[in-house]
């Protein structure tokens, strides 16, 4: 095999490489001898077929096999050779071939940068620390109370908060409009379910009553046909029912599997302590990640980059797609720019951890493997078993749970290198900072990549 540079500018690396036709044949003899001893051809016996039949008959076939293995190997020596960490596969160009004489191809690459030094003993990330305050336990505790309530029938009259069992027609200058009807409907007075001024004209009936109820449709409906037009809908009440919310008692308690309503409401705070730990590393690590962006500076494989922007890029035109209006003010020129800066943060900030995962030897272990299955299966309540059995069908899928599980153990190294320094928030000034972390990154927000 014949090596020649043709350049190197920054990551990128460019070489022309031959292979003898001696290899190719040498290799077109060895795939050719794997065929003969599975092929079928009449006055031969498997594994006695002579190399010209074999040529004769299959050469054609095996010719992009061994092609594209000479390739690869070829592309493997190349960058071996050069001791070179590429960013992405090659890409490769073949530039002459002719049966029975040498192959030529052009390799290009990109290589992961070299991360310079950084020194994290300087930087200083606050360490958020919230309390769970009692009331918020309350108020969890009140709206899992909701979750069990239940409808009591009644012979009186609705009120605002009562639910209708309905049928309705409705109509339009005398005349029943598609999706205007249905019979048994079950309607919360109050909810606002249906178009304003309705349920409001069904307070005080019984069961057996008919009322017209008479509207506007909102001038922005989302049906054009029916947008800003007046409607009567004829209603007959079936019954009148009056929803009942269990107490916060030991009785709630037992309904959701605890011993007393003391273990439920310490499950319930320590659930809230979690997601609210969960926050507070979520602001320090975006911090974190703030200062690596203002510090590190360095090249970045411009493929990488552009996979990344794609990436994103379908989920913006996604988005613009639903109608996001958030989208709607920039013009595509200015949206590219920013998500092109989006995607380079990205591919730099991936690349940094992903060598501290390399320098520092970190590891993953089978259990956090497995706990990482877990928590996607969790994801998806009542299809846990489906989900264990996607991963044990497909284990490649399983590699994709590495990145995220790499990542953090790489912000945890980082964290304890660098200064911190305790901040107390309240619950609303967490939550309200995630929110603002969630807004300014829910246009990039996608599953997770392995670097």
């Amino acid at each position: 095999m014949q090596v020649k540079a043709k350049a190197q500018k920054g990551l990128s690396y460019s070489y022309s490489v031959t292979v003898p036709a001696s290899a190719l044949e040498a290799q077109m003899e060895t795939e050719l001898q794997s065929y003969g001893k599975r092929a079928k051809i009449p006055g031969f016996r498997p594994g006695k077929i002579p190399m010209s039949v074999l040529k004769q008959r299959f050469a054609k076939d095996v010719m992009g096999e061994v092609l594209q293995r000479s390739v690869n190997k070829a592309s493997r020596d190349v960058i071996e050779e050069n001791k070179l960490r590429p960013a992405m596969a090659p890409e490769v160009k073949i530039t002459e071939f002719k049966e029975g004489g040498d192959l030529q191809f052009d390799m290009e690459l990109e290589v992961i940068p070299e991360v310079p030094k950084i020194a994290y003993e300087k930087f200083t990330v606050d360490e958020y620390t919230c309390e769970v305050p009692e009331t918020k336990v309350t108020e969890s505790l009140e709206r899992l109370a909701q979750t069990r309530r239940h409808l009591h029938k009644e012979e009186g009259e609705a009120k605002i908060g009562s639910v209708v069992k309905i049928d309705f027609v409705g109509k339009i200058d005398g005349e029943a409009f598609s999706g205007g009807s249905a019979k048994g409907h079950m309607l919360e007075l109050g909810a606002g379910q249906f178009i304003p001024g309705f349920e409001e004209q069904l307070v005080g009936a019984k069961p057996g009553d008919e009322v017209a109820v008479k509207v506007d449709f909102p001038a922005d409906y989302h049906s054009a046909a029916l947008a800003g037009k007046p409607a009567v809908f004829d209603v007959t009440v079936h019954e009148v029912h009056r929803i009942h919310v269990p107490e916060v008692n030991e009785k709630l308690a037992d309904a959701f599997g605890f011993e007393d309503l003391q273990a439920l409401k310490k499950a319930v705070a320590t659930q809230m302590a979690e997601e609210l730990a969960r926050a507070a590393r979520d602001r320090s690590k975006k911090q974190l990640f703030d200062l690596l962006d203002e510090k590190a500076s360095f090249d970045v494989p411009s493929r990488m980059v552009k996979a990344e922007f794609d990436t994103i890029w379908k989920q913006i035109e996604e988005a613009r797609a639903r109608g996001d209006k958030s989208l709607a003010e920039a013009s595509e020129a200015d949206l590219r720019k920013e998500y092109e800066k989006i995607a380079e943060r990205r591919v730099r900030l991936g690349i940094i951890l992903s060598e501290i995962g390399r320098a520092e030897k970190l590891e993953i272990t089978r259990e956090e493997i497995s706990a990482a299955v877990m928590q996607q299966a969790r994801a998806f309540p009542g299809q846990e078993e489906k989900i264990f059995e996607f991963y044990r069908k497909n284990p490649h899928q399983v590699d994709e749970l590495r990145g995220p599980i790499l990542e953090e153990k790489a912000v945890d190294w980082i964290l304890s290198q660098v200064k911190r320094t305790e901040k107390k928030l309240s619950m609303e000034e967490l939550l309200a900072a995630e929110e603002e972390d969630s807004a300014e990154s829910k246009k990039t927000k996608k599953s997770s990549k392995k670097k």
